[in-house]
């Protein structure tokens, strides 16, 4: 097919192709993503609660109303009042075979849960929550959808939110769009072949009848699963179709040269049995094994594929030792020792066959999808080895590899490979982007304006770069145009609530009270779950006088973020502007239900009258850094000698410091992880 065409759902197929339809229809692949409901229920609600060691929060799974939920909780104290969260389980992702992870919908944008159904254990953490607890606020990303549902309909520019959303891989996910298919068939006569040929049919894919390469991209669209994906330029991530290449639609990178075992595809190409037969009219590939208009091989005739090559006959010359011979006979099973079942160490409880097919203890043979090149990411795709823009791409992919991993340096790495690579370019908006998340990153907001402004310039409009370009000129103090920036994204895609809760500060900030109200609100009824939004709306009323509704939006973010509990020990009401701090006072929590009273040796947050801070019980030779909930850094204070540490509430532009909710960490040489760390707030008063 030359050009896609729409999609026409699993039903049309099924009309003429009702067998296979039924036969997918029991495949993993058919059932990896739903929504959750009591008759495809596999869970049992949870006795004992788990509980997170490094957060102290407690989950549960519970039963109410025909529903399932899980239950965030953590003990009390004097000062902490109980705390509990719940979210209704509302979808399903995974077929259940191997384990089901849920996802809850906020008016309509999916948040995956803390806890997993994993088949073989039952409840536990799911991947990843167990180091780093992302609570109920880890977005469903598009990419992450995209291999578990067919080709949903994506809310512009708004990851999570899909106004049609269809159950599992379907059909069109292997064949592609069937319109002009089913068009063309109803059209010709019954049972005549559209184009005269039987053998032929030009308007649908079928896999089988691609190179190889295309039939092992259709399975590596998802069975590929790699540290970074960058998408080529004009590419997003719902318009692959089969037949296309998939190096035209990402970059994909693996971590060192480390890949997941559920990346089978890439296994599978490690494999001397792949590299042998490529070339050959009947290679060892994904459909080799896995036909997904069949059910799974038994035990009994997974080894067919095998036996094809290595004949009982050839393996009984081949070993000539009597064990060695009953180890390969006719009726062994080649795949549990040849493919082993391993442990998935981002999986917990998680094991899979390793497609790497091998003698086991054989020492490993080098590939192009195994060897390792320089530094901290590697690609996977030969023309990001070799081509033209391989040194660009990998720029652009360090940059994203060094946004997950928090890593300075690499953002350092990554800017000063991709500066002198763009002189003159004119075709890669993206990479100018990412130039300037690296530079913003690193606190260079010239920098990170210029990189944005050439990006929008070579046509980037996305509201992702509209934000980021007005972020760093609120840091050089363009304010002005700064809202109009948020503004302009807004109007691209309304429902993006923490855009609009940050051009509520921007607001806030500048004084527009009245408006920095009504723009939070707007965010909070997108997505209520926005705790930092709930509280600076508090700040407002607070600088406002409206201590009571002040006080149920603040308890309100405290209940959704218990850690902001702290801030209400240290709200800082300023006297002054942007330019000057005439008086700064403590101001007394509003919040009788928390009173959080930090131990004296704690590190903490205090006013120091007439227009200072203190940070108390900071160590030697560090620094606190104070930075936006988002981790957003505003500024870095040495501490010196330690102890008490004073600070006149300027950032490091000379500002002073926008009202809002700010968290202070300590941190030094040795400090531990997760490094002290406490909340404070400032508003404004007339």
């Amino acid at each position: 097919m030359a050009t896609p065409t729409a999609y026409v759902g699993d039903s049309t197929c099924a009309s003429c192709h009702a067998a296979a339809a039924a036969s997918y229809a029991q495949h993993s692949m058919a059932r990896s993503f739903h929504a959750w409901t009591p008759d495809s229920r596999v869970e049992q609600a949870m006795a004992e609660a788990l509980r997170n060691v490094p957060t102290g929060f407690a989950y549960r799974v519970v039963d109410s109303a025909g529903a399932l939920w899980q239950v965030e909780t953590r003990p009390g104290d004097a000062a902490r009042p109980a705390h509990e969260l719940r979210r209704r389980i509302d979808y399903v992702m995974g077929s259940g075979r191997l384990a089901r992870t849920y996802f809850t919908a906020e008016n309509g944008r999916l948040f995956q849960l803390p806890l997993t159904w994993y088949a073989d254990h039952g409840w536990d953490f799911s991947p990843g929550y167990e180091v780093n607890n992302a609570r109920f606020s880890r977005l469903l990303p598009d990419r992450c959808i995209a291999c578990h549902s067919s080709y949903p309909v994506a809310a512009p520019h708004l990851e999570g939110k899909y106004p049609v959303l269809r159950p599992g891989i379907g059909c069109e996910r292997c064949h592609g769009p069937g319109a002009a298919h089913v068009q063309a068939r109803r059209a010709a006569p019954q049972g005549a072949s559209v184009a005269g040929d039987s053998a032929f049919d030009p308007t649908i894919v079928n896999p089988r009848r691609l190179p190889l390469e295309r039939r092992l991209d259709v399975c590596e669209q998802c069975h590929v699963h790699t540290s970074v994906a960058v998408l080529r330029p004009g590419r997003h991530a719902f318009d692959f179709t089969p037949a296309r290449q998939l190096a035209a639609q990402y970059a994909y990178y693996k971590n060192g040269g480390d890949i997941d075992l559920v990346s089978h595809a890439d296994r599978l190409r490690q494999s001397a049995c792949f590299r042998a037969t490529a070339a050959s009219t009947a290679p060892l590939e994904c459909a080799s094994c896995h036909n997904p208009h069949a059910p799974p091989p038994t035990r009994a005739t997974r080894n067919q594929p095998c036996l094809a090559c290595h004949t009982p006959a050839s393996l009984a010359s081949r070993f000539p030792v009597a064990a060695s011979k009953r180890a390969h006979g006719a009726q062994s099973d080649c795949v549990s020792c040849h493919m082993p079942v391993v442990k998935e160490r981002t999986v917990p409880h998680g094991t899979f066959s390793d497609h790497w097919i091998r003698v086991p203890g054989a020492a490993a043979v080098a590939t192009p999808s195994t060897s390792v090149t320089a530094g901290p990411i590697d690609p996977y795709f030969e023309r990001d080895r070799s081509g033209a823009e391989a040194p660009l791409y990998r720029a652009m992919g360090t940059v994203v590899f060094a946004s997950l991993a928090a890593n300075g340096k690499l953002f350092d790495d990554a800017a000063s490979a991709l500066q002198p690579l763009l002189a003159d370019n004119t075709t890669h908006p993206q990479a100018f982007f990412l130039l300037g998340v690296a530079h913003e990153s690193r606190g260079r907001a010239a920098d990170a304006v210029a990189a944005f402004e050439r990006a929008r310039a070579l046509g980037d409009e996305r509201p992702e770069l509209l934000r980021a370009l007005a972020r760093a000129k609120l840091q050089l103090g363009d304010d002005d145009e700064a809202r109009d920036l948020y503004v302009q994204a807004l109007a691209q895609q309304p429902a993006l609530a923490w855009i609009r809760a940050e051009y509520a500060d921007a607001l806030h900030r500048n004084g527009d009270l009245a408006g920095a109200v009504r723009e939070y609100r707007a965010a909070l009824a997108e997505q209520p779950s926005l705790a930092a939004a709930s509280f600076n709306l508090g700040l407002v009323l607070l600088a406002q006088r409206h201590t009571a509704p002040a006080a149920e939006l603040l308890l309100e973010a405290v209940r959704q973020e218990p850690a902001y509990g702290t801030a209400l020990a240290a709200l800082v009401a300023v006297e002054g502007s942007d330019k000057q701090v005439r008086r700064a006072a403590a101001f007394p929590s509003p919040v009788a239900a928390v009173q959080p009273a930090p131990a004296a040796t704690a590190f903490g947050v205090q006013v120091a009258a007439p227009d200072r801070v203190h940070f108390t019980n900071t160590p030697p030779q560090g620094y606190v850094l104070v930075s936006t909930p988002d981790g957003a850094l505003q500024l870095a204070v040495p501490t010196n000698g330690g102890g008490t540490v004073t600070w006149d509430l300027r950032t490091g532009a000379g500002r002073v410091l926008a009202p809002g909710l700010y968290r202070a960490e300590l941190q030094w040489r040795g400090a531990p992880s997760p490094a002290p760390s406490t909340w404070f707030a400032v508003f404004r008063t007339p």
